[in-house]
This record gives structure tokens, sequence and C-alpha cells, in this order.
């Protein structure tokens, strides 16, 4: 085994599975309420970001935010923060969609927060369905002077 192979036959599989494919699957744009920030007792900054509203869209669907939802955040010491986001959409049909989006955001030269994410979507039986069964990689998008909204692209990886 030659430490610099980074594929699974270097472990002993019987194929390589090459690069994954993303097709872009969803656009968020999240609403932020006033946050909330501190330093804990115990050292790290904790955030609360507010989720008051926005709207998404995806092929075929569109949907919007409801008031509710939170990104929870921890500061870390490069400036970066580790995030955790539960929000509910409802798409215009009336189904409801509970997104759980989680990763970093990390500040950039301009002021911007740039982030990269792992999403999940809890989605009911239905024409929706398979939004729940997909595996997503997220992108975000904070702009410098705007601590009222928050862009997401969520990739879908297909299997």
């Amino acid at each position: 085994m030659k430490a610099d192979d980074l594929t699974i036959q270097a472990l002993g599989a019987g194929r390589a599975l090459g690069q994954p494919m993303l097709r872009r699957a969803m656009v968020i744009r999240a609403d932020l309420g006033a946050a909330v920030e501190f330093q804990t007792s115990q050292g790290p900054v904790r955030a609360m970001f507010p989720i008051i509203g926005g709207a998404a869209q995806g092929a075929g669907w569109r949907a919007r935010i409801l008031p509710g939802g939170a990104d929870f955040a921890i500061g870390l010491p490069d400036g970066s923060y580790a995030i955790e986001a539960r929000y509910c959409l409802e798409i215009e049909d009336g189904t409801p969609v509970m997104i759980t989006n989680a990763g970093r955001m990390v500040p950039q030269p301009d002021g911007s927060y740039l982030g990269r994410t792992r999403a999940a979507l809890e989605v009911p039986e239905g024409p929706h369905r398979a939004l729940g069964d997909a595996v997503y990689f997220g992108t975000a998008l904070a702009e410098p002077g705007d601590a009222d909204h928050v862009y997401i692209e969520l990739w879908e990886a297909p299997v």
C-alpha cells in the first residue's frame, strides 16, 4: 500500500468509486433576527441566530421558511463558527420540510463568511418524498454588512 494512494483500492477494495457527482438541488435565503452571542463561563463563545423567515426553491417547487428555527453556533479560536441550524420550510402545496444543516462558517478577508455544510431533510410521504432520501452537501454565504440574511445552496450527491 502506497501512502499517497487515496483510493479505496489501496485498502483492498476491488474497484475505485471515483469522485461523486453533485447537482444543485435547491437554494435558500434564511432571514435572521438579532443574534445573541456571549462568551460562556467555560470559555467558548456561543451564538444563536434566530431564523425568522426566508424563501427556498428547487426544481418545480417554491417554499417559505417558517419562523421559529435557529442557527446555533460555537465560536472557534480561528474566528470561524461551528454551526448547526434547524428550521422548517413549507412548500407551496403545504408540505412541511424540516432541515438540519451543520458545518462550518469561515471568515473571509472581505468581511463575508463562507460555509460548507451537510444537510438532512425530513419530509412526509407524498410528492416531495425524494427530498428526504437524498444526501446533501451545502455551501453558504453571509455577505459583509448584511446581518439579516444567509444564502445557502444545497447540492445533491446522487448514488
